[in-house]
């Protein structure tokens, strides 16, 4: 009896391995089998279609265009605040083709003293360690502080100048990211 059992253990780590090697993301072990199998099957498309991004945000740099497509994208007022705050997020590409995570936030909601930026180069990931972080904040004395407008669900950022050590990254031109249509 235990022989059978490690057979047919056997028998099913082979048939998902053999799946699973077939270079796809979403290979099922088995075909579908009955017409109620392939709408089972056809919800992972389903799935990762419900999870699409925000428009895809340009960030043109005097280095090249930076970009990225929000996976997070706040903006509105919060409970007992009169500023607008916004949270965004998400991951991109550099201009040599390096991953980046570039997230843009206010979290004191004073819109006086300008939005935190950072582009992670070298991540394409939240939590992971970057590379390189370009950092545009508010509190940097070295640089103007970035501006931003606020428009229903869109914020316009202008101005703004990221640093790392003693290099700067220069942005040429407005950031729009439209946090109302996905």
């Amino acid at each position: 009896m235990k022989l059978l059992k490690i057979a047919a253990s056997v028998a099913a780590c082979a048939l998902l391995a053999t799946a699973c090697s077939k270079g796809e993301p979403e290979a099922s072990p088995a075909a579908p089998s009955s017409p109620g199998a392939s709408a089972i099957a056809a919800k992972p498309a389903a799935i990762k279609s419900a999870a699409q991004t925000y428009p895809r945000v340009e960030i043109p740099t005097n280095a090249g265009l930076f970009w990225f497509e929000p996976r997070r994208c706040s903006v509105g007022l919060e409970p007992g605040q009169s500023e607008v705050s916004y949270s965004i997020e998400g991951a991109g590409q550099a201009p040599d083709g390096q991953p980046v995570y570039v997230s843009i936030s206010d979290e004191d909601y004073d819109r006086a003293t300008g939005p935190e930026l950072r582009i992670k180069v070298g991540t394409d990931q939240p939590f992971k360690t970057p590379e390189v972080v370009w950092t545009s904040s508010p509190y940097e004395t070295r640089v103007p502080a970035a501006k931003t407008t606020v428009q229903g669900k869109t914020l316009e950022v202008q101005g703004a100048v990221f640093m790392r050590q003693d290099e700067r990254l220069t942005v040429q031109g407005p950031i729009r990211i439209d946090c109302s249509q996905r």
